[in-house]
């Protein structure tokens, strides 16, 4: 016998209201940069009222980064949370906003890869988001 006694087993809990508020925003999050792609194929070929909505949508994403990373944070602390979730959300709400400068910009050299970067990450996020099981000690 090692001597070390755990007096209360490890239980498994539903998750905290924080990490549910963080599913919430990632899910919109995920939704809008999920139809970025799917409306610029159908600019490109040739619905050109699908800019209509894919240049206001890319507009905004970069605020739905900022409520993220207040809510990621929220998770973090005072939620009892991991840190790198505010931390990505950091750089997905600076890489959105440069996201949005080279659209306006058509340069499309950085704006396309970079946006697959971005629907990338936050659907990993997402997937993250659902599998993660919270632990009591």
């Amino acid at each position: 016998m090692t001597g070390v006694v755990e007096t209360e087993p490890r239980v498994k809990r539903q998750p905290r209201v924080t990490l549910w508020m963080l599913r919430i925003v990632l899910l919109l999050h995920a939704g809008l940069v999920i139809a970025q792609p799917i409306l610029a194929g159908y600019f490109l070929s040739g619905e050109a009222d699908a800019i209509d909505l894919h240049s206001p949508i890319g507009s905004t994403l970069w605020m739905v980064a900022m409520l993220q990373f207040v809510v990621a944070v929220l998770y973090w602390r005072p939620g009892g949370g991991r840190l790198w979730p505010a931390l990505v959300t950091l750089v997905l709400f600076f890489a959105d906003f440069v996201q949005l400068v080279f659209g306006h910009l058509q340069n499309f050299a950085v704006h396309v890869p970079l946006g697959t970067a971005i629907v990338v990450t936050v659907v990993l996020m997402t997937v993250w988001s659902f599998r993660h099981q919270e632990v009591v000690r």
